[in-house]
């Protein structure tokens, strides 16, 4: 049995020496920790001065760098840096196919939509707002217009066997109709007017099983419209406004595709100046760095909504064929399927939200 044993132990122990080295990846050899290279993008990364660094980005990887046993040290650089070399990977960086084609990208550990920064408001003065723009008017006439033809299909159904109910003249049985229409849309149903005829019963069945789906796209639209920030397309929701956006960014080019009016700025600090200075009525920007910028500065009359619109992949980035990418894609995934790694997204995510 012994001799079973030693023989067991003498075969496996190539291969766990091989397993072991497969998962151990250090890209200098053993020399020296890996060079993390970290760009200023808050709220991803944010330079604490001394070499200090803080953020969502800079938080998971070091969630990362402990779980795999891995040394490191945070070293400012860029995308230059990191194809000369000088650097072992870079974080955080925005996916984008220009990027990945100088270099090698992680998988997402976050992706940020774009969120449009403005002055606060009253819940109330948003509803009212919703409700006298031209999209609410445009609902009231639809309606209407089939409320009128459902009411003067019943009357003329209706108006030789039921004239108690349903008035033969014309004006008055148009009246009759669309009230009849209306009450069976919404249920309510006073029993003031009921069809009669056979016709008239099927029609008010077929109104009935309609008015279900019509009373529910009714209801969505009108909370749609409740919140007019994150209703219509883009030229609609910022019909008549300029949006100041950072000059030559990704959020930039998306509203200039949109055709939206955009007023470029410099950096967050601009546009942010031009929203307080009352040149501008909104900017936009990735919601968390929005939220962060607005936060940093204090602007508590400003708040920002969220839209699912644009959105960025916030990743690594290594060196073209880096024996540092597979590893460092199964930790991620690891690590974002860990309470602490939901703990770092959820903390920075929520700032202002």
């Amino acid at each position: 049995m012994r001799y079973l044993a030693v023989a067991l132990f003498a075969a496996f122990l190539p291969l766990s020496l091989a397993a072991q080295d497969a998962a151990t990846v250090v890209p200098k050899g053993e020399s020296g920790p890996l060079r993390v290279g970290v760009a200023d993008l808050p709220p991803y990364a944010i330079d604490a001065g001394e070499g200090a660094w803080l953020g969502m980005g800079v938080d998971i990887w070091r969630l990362v760098a402990e779980r795999e046993g891995w040394a490191y040290e945070l070293i400012s650089a860029g995308p230059d840096e990191l194809e000369a070399g000088s650097v072992d990977l870079l974080l955080p960086v925005v996916a984008s196919p220009t990027l990945e084609a100088r270099v090698d990208l992680s998988l997402p550990f976050h992706v940020a939509t774009m969120g449009v920064a403005a002055e606060r408001e009253s819940r109330l003065l948003s509803v009212m707002r919703g409700f006298l723009s031209w999209r609410f008017l445009q609902l009231v006439v639809s309606l209407s217009a089939l409320l009128l033809a459902i009411g003067a299909l019943i009357w003329v159904v209706e108006r030789r066997r039921n004239q108690d109910e349903f008035n033969p003249g014309i004006l008055k049985g148009l009246g009759d109709g669309f009230w009849w229409a209306g009450v069976t849309l919404t249920t309510i149903g006073y029993g003031d007017k009921s069809p009669k005829t056979l016709l008239g019963r099927l029609v008010a069945m077929l109104w009935m099983l309609t008015g279900l789906a019509v009373s529910a796209a009714l209801t969505a639209t009108v909370v749609t419209l409740a919140q007019p920030g994150r209703s219509g397309s883009l030229p609609e929701r910022f019909a008549g406004e300029t949006v100041s956006v950072v000059a030559d960014t990704p959020t930039a080019r998306f509203l200039d595709s949109a055709g939206v009016s955009t007023a470029p700025r410099p950096d967050m600090d601009g546009i942010l100046n031009a929203l307080e200075s009352g040149d501008v009525t909104r900017a936009a920007a990735p919601a968390p760095v929005l939220r962060h910028a607005i936060s940093e500065r204090g602007a508590v009359d400003y708040g920002v909504s969220t839209t699912t619109l644009h959105p960025l992949m916030i990743a690594v980035a290594l060196a073209e064929g880096s024996d540092l990418r597979e590893p460092v894609n199964r930790a991620l995934l690891e690590v974002l399927s860990t309470e602490a790694g939901w703990d770092v997204l959820q903390r920075y995510d929520q700032i202002e939200k």
